[in-house]
């Protein structure tokens, strides 16, 4: 029905005429960069917008709250606010969008971030033990370095959490001593200096972590007796340990690198390389790789797709004068060697799932792996073929020179998975050892647990006895108090004699009598949090030991964030403002699980090292 007179109204009209319509929650002041308030930006003033013209629950202050959370969670620039297309489209969305200003979103991510702090500040006091990886950076002009910690733990939920709790600048050159410093600074800060168990780092860094270890003993904070203070990368001992193995055929490497770079600069080579592999009968379904060669991983992928089309290299080089990269047959012959070796450390197993994954344990997975590899190496040790047992000479060295800094924990975290206890580590013992050294490995391995155990049952009691005596002295002040705290004090002395001529058996008794649990797949922190009060003790060492980090990929892909970071703003931000990009962003990506993809992903897509075959033969305009 039609209405005479009537005047066409727009949406917002609607709204601003609406009588539910009511004042915004926001405030129509802003934050400026020295904390004082002023009118919003100057950009709009108040009166642009009634006071009655805006909608029922649109808070101005929570909007520009979620707006700097997106900024930092997604790593976007503070001048995003500003562009044109942004506020149009925030206009849009909402016809009482207020435009704020660079320097005002700056306040709100400084607002977001210290209250993130405070939440984690919090919870951490609440955790009974935490573990760090610590990495350390240089920027690309060797001006500046960077150090990195990231906190480990199990929360009360019994899920595994990390949070970045350092982002921070070191001046050049620094040593052991500096570093030292800055670490203990930020454990101070944060309150958990006399929590830490463990510190996983890539290298010793002029003796950074030694020097830690005897300030936290001095305090009497060190826990598990030291036994796995300071631990070495497990990713990055495996890539040294391959390096090495690489070395041997570096000749091989580099005509192979410099001849898949010279094949993927133009694509009518790859079609000429595709035509020689469909001459020669090979499917090109597979993709040449080049690599980065600080990761071992990439250089084998290389190097397998390289051997797989060998053939039609050969045949693309007799076809090709510019092409003067080809291996000779030595070389090949080589090169097949070593990634035959390699292929038996479980390439896939290894970089993709246990050392790249923050969502789940990994170093009670590790073991057998680990060993795997030991294997592989005591095999080519051993070998009858002389250039495959010269390549895992050094291998050999390097591996018995670092991994017994992992191996006890790797051994006793899998003795805490129970679909393995004791036989994990009795199966890899015996492959690698003789049967009466093997044995005495696993009894060593015992011992240790068991020590750990000890000073946990020993925390345990010591809790149980205060909480009993402050049950028997609350009851004093009634009127039976007399003999009633008398016969509990006389039970409990009943209950220690007894105790002392028949000790019960203990948790770590009863776990390692009881059958394995038979499931292939298994969370393994459910289990201890469903089998907590069955094992109350032995359950909170499990808490502690499966939440130390095996390899410091949580924080080299924090440096990732870090030096995107650094590379968008250089030197115009402020030492403070790159830890609060840093840090804050990791944080609400953290609180929102936007994190979805592994960083083996993330590390791959960045890095483009795949080179596609083309799957049909180029038009005139594409040659």
């Amino acid at each position: 029905m039609s209405h005479t007179g009537s005047t066409k109204r727009t949406p917002a009209a609607e709204i601003e005429t609406c009588s539910c319509s009511k004042r915004t929650k926001g405030d129509s002041k802003a934050m400026t960069d020295s904390g004082s308030s002023e009118s919003v930006d100057g950009e709009f003033s108040t009166s642009r917008v009634s006071d009655d013209s805006l909608v029922v629950g649109f808070d101005q202050t929570e909007a520009r709250e979620i707006l700097a959370k997106m900024i930092l969670a997604h790593g976007l620039p503070f001048s995003i606010v500003e562009f044109e297309w942004f506020n149009q489209l925030s206009s849009h969305l909402n016809p009482f969008h207020q435009k704020v200003s660079e320097n005002t979103i700056k306040q709100y991510c400084v607002k977001v971030f210290e209250s993130e702090r405070d939440k984690i500040k919090k919870v951490l006091q609440d955790v009974h033990r935490i573990s760090l990886a610590c990495d350390y950076w240089t920027s690309s002009d060797q001006t500046t370095g960077y150090l990195c910690l990231t906190a480990h733990y199990i929360d009360a939920d019994w899920k595994l959490q990390k949070r970045i709790i350092c982002f921070n600048e070191l001046s050049l050159p620094y040593n052991g001593e500096i570093i030292s410093n800055a670490i203990m600074d930020c454990l101070v800060k944060w309150g958990i200096e006399n929590k830490i168990i463990t510190i996983t780092s890539a290298l010793d860094y002029d003796g950074a972590p030694d020097i830690l270890r005897s300030r936290l003993e001095a305090r009497g904070a060190l826990h598990f007796q030291g036994f796995f203070f300071h631990l070495r990368c497990c990713a990055h001992i495996l890539n040294s340990v391959v390096q090495d193995g690489f070395n041997k055929i570096e000749s091989c490497l580099s005509k192979i690198r410099e001849g898949v770079e010279y094949l993927g600069k133009e694509p009518h080579r790859l079609v000429k390389f595709r035509e020689v592999a469909i001459q020669l009968d090979i499917s090109t379904h597979r993709s040449l790789w080049t690599d980065v060669k600080t990761r071992w991983n990439s250089t084998y992928r290389m190097l397998q797709s390289a051997i797989y089309y060998k053939t039609v290299f050969i045949g693309y080089a007799s076809s090709d004068p510019n092409y003067e990269w080809l291996p000779t047959d030595v070389e090949w012959e080589n090169a097949e060697k070593v990634c035959k070796l390699v292929e038996g450390f479980g390439v896939t197993s290894l970089t993709t799932t246990l050392f790249s994954n923050t969502l789940y344990p990994t170093s009670n997975l590790l073991l057998i792996e680990i060993f795997g590899v030991k294997k592989e190496i005591c095999e080519a040790y051993l070998s009858a073929d002389g250039f495959t047992r010269g390549a895992s000479i050094s291998m050999f060295e390097k591996f018995e020179k670092y991994w017994d800094d992992v191996s006890l924990l790797i051994a006793v975290a899998s003795i805490l998975d129970p679909r393995f206890k004791q036989f994990a580590i009795q199966f890899c013992f015996e492959k690698v050892y003789s049967s009466s050294e093997a044995s005495e490995q696993v009894k060593c391995v015992l011992a240790k647990l068991r020590v750990l155990y000890e000073m946990y049952e020993k925390e345990y009691i010591s809790l149980s006895v205060s909480s009993s005596s402050l049950s028997i002295a609350g009851t004093r002040g009634t009127s039976s108090s007399v003999s009633s705290s008398s016969i509990n004090e006389d039970f409990i002395s009943f209950m220690q004699s007894k105790w002392a001529k028949n000790p019960p058996k203990s948790d770590l008794d009863i776990y390692l009598e009881e059958p394995v649990f038979k499931r292939k797949e298994l969370d393994v922190l459910t289990w201890w949090r469903e089998n907590s009060v069955k094992f109350p003790i032995l359950s909170k060492l499990a808490h502690d030991v499966l939440c130390i980090p095996t390899t410091t990929a949580t924080s080299e892909s924090d440096f990732s964030v870090g030096s995107r970071v650094l590379d968008n703003y250089q030197s115009s931000l402020r030492k403070d403002m790159i830890e609060i990009l840093v840090c804050g962003g990791d944080w609400i990506r953290a609180s929102t699980k936007s994190e979805s993809h592994t960083l083996q992903e993330a590390a791959m897509s960045e890095e483009n090292l795949e080179i596609q075959i083309p799957a049909t033969r180029l038009t005139n305009n594409q040659t």
